[in-house]
């Protein structure tokens, strides 16, 4: 079986920050991961970011719900002046060009009619874009050609952990669940977590509010665990000691319990048969769980 090796530069040595991606000499595409602020500082030093090629703005609307925007450019350099001014919503862009420099106008535009009619049919985000995009005319070979190379944009997005391009997959609403919510009034925590009794997972709701701080009762992986999802800022965002979760967070691979949830909200250690409630106030019901299994 062949191996692809996907490289990626962290052009200011952070996993945050921006990044190159690319699939090595064999493929022209190459994917650069650009945070709002960095645009400029990035743009002096690479001069690829100045031909034409393909990008999606990503971000959420008020609701946290997720957001994207499809373009083209010949040089996004001067395109992102606009889109600054204009788009508050987008925090991150992912920004294709050949490094064989081998799209042109019309091939652009075909790109971009490509990933709005991918994002539009997969459903999986909200596309910014206010105008339908019609198909633009393009020979044979070359629709070839950029619909190949379309296939490795895809593949990059999904590599950098954008699902834009794809159809989402079953709902967890789909599968019954038993909902539950933990409280700490003092320290202003708020969560609501759904136990999948199928499937056996303990899901934490976004919207949730969690302690920020981690303590050295919490177990290690759950530590871990807690400060991988509260450092990325698509999961969870600071609200003064407090993180509130952006997505749901499932932390059943981490441990499959309700004191495993419960630590996870609390960052120590955490009874959770005494601290997560239904919705009448009654405490997480141990005999029901026990019994699921």
């Amino acid at each position: 079986m062949a191996i692809l090796t996907v490289y990626t530069k962290l052009l200011d040595k952070t996993l945050e920050g921006a990044r190159i991606i690319d699939m090595g000499s064999t493929k022209s595409c190459e994917c650069f991961v650009l945070p709002r602020d960095k645009v400029a500082e990035v743009a002096k030093k690479q001069p690829h970011l100045q031909q034409y090629g393909f990008y999606i703005l990503l971000g959420r609307d008020k609701n946290y719900k997720p957001m994207a925007y499809i373009g083209q450019t010949n040089d996004f350099t001067n395109r992102v002046n606009d889109h600054k001014q204009k788009k508050d919503f987008w925090d991150t862009a992912l920004v294709f060009v050949s490094k064989s420099d081998e799209i042109f106008p019309s091939e652009a535009l075909y790109l971009e009619y490509l990933g709005w009619k991918a994002a539009k049919e997969a459903n999986n985000y909200i596309i910014e874009n206010t105008k339908d995009i019609n198909e633009p005319h393009l020979s044979a070979d070359k629709q070839n050609e950029m619909e190949l190379f379309f296939e490795d944009i895809q593949f990059l997005t999904r590599f950098y952990g954008c699902r834009v391009f794809d159809y989402p997959e079953k709902p967890i609403e789909a599968e019954q669940g038993m909902e539950f919510s933990m409280q700490m009034a003092k320290l202003g925590l708020q969560a609501n977590m759904v136990f999948y009794r199928d499937s056996k997972r303990y899901v934490i709701k976004a919207g949730s509010t969690i302690v920020g701080a981690t303590f050295k009762s919490c177990s290690k992986g759950m530590a871990a665990f807690r400060n991988e999802v509260i450092a990325n800022k698509k999961l969870a965002m600071r609200n003064g000691e407090l993180f509130t979760l952006l997505q749901d967070i499932e932390i059943s691979e981490v441990s499959c319990s309700p004191s495993g949830a419960a630590s996870f909200c609390a960052g120590t250690s955490f009874q959770g048969t005494e601290a997560w409630v239904d919705k009448d106030g009654n405490k997480y019901p141990s005999v029901w769980w026990k019994e699921s299994f």
